[in-house]
């Protein structure tokens, strides 16, 4: 299975979001302004692409919850979507193995998380690709921006090495 035939993996660091107020958890952050902006602008472009997932995987956190709410309803409120402490908490190792457990079926997959773990974990599994997509993340991977991985193995079998970054769009 070559990259081009194989799941693809959409992977999204949240929108910018705030500092966090007295007594407030870094959990419960919410988006500032700008992040709710980008927001609903990634939703857009993603109407415009005609970009569509099979199941998503968010971060629990208020900021990550806050960035995948108005891409529902471009990509349907009917999609299963998981919520998942471990991307908030743990590192690169919780998106690989979130992938991993993709239902079977599932063709495109959106996680929705943090860096440094969004950065690490696709350097680590799209080590080539897109020249204008690695040169978008080289320097780091920004805020509301979507990393398109294309995969060469099923999510179940899913590997450092085993993509293709693609594209990366940013709002």
């Amino acid at each position: 299975m070559n990259a081009s035939s194989g799941p693809r993996l959409l992977i999204l660091r949240h929108a910018h979001s705030s500092w966090a107020q007295p007594g407030q958890r870094d959990h419960q952050r919410p988006l500032d302004g700008r992040g709710e902006e980008d927001a609903g602008r990634l939703a857009a472009l993603l109407a415009e692409e005609g970009l569509s997932v099979d199941a998503i995987v968010c971060s629990t956190a208020t900021r990550a919850v806050d960035t995948l709410s108005p891409l529902l309803a471009v990509l349907g409120k009917d999609v299963p979507l998981e919520y998942s402490d471990d991307l908030y908490a743990l590192g690169a190792e919780a998106y690989m193995a979130a992938a991993a457990k993709a239902a079977a079926g599932v063709s495109t997959l959106l996680l929705v998380g943090h860096n440094p773990m969004v950065e690490d974990f696709t350097r680590g599994l799209a080590k080539d690709g897109d020249e204008d997509a690695l040169a978008a993340i080289a320097t780091g991977f920004p805020t509301c921006a979507l990393a398109v991985v294309a995969l060469d193995r099923p999510f179940a079998e899913i590997a450092p090495g085993a993509g293709q970054l693609m594209r990366v769009l940013r709002p």
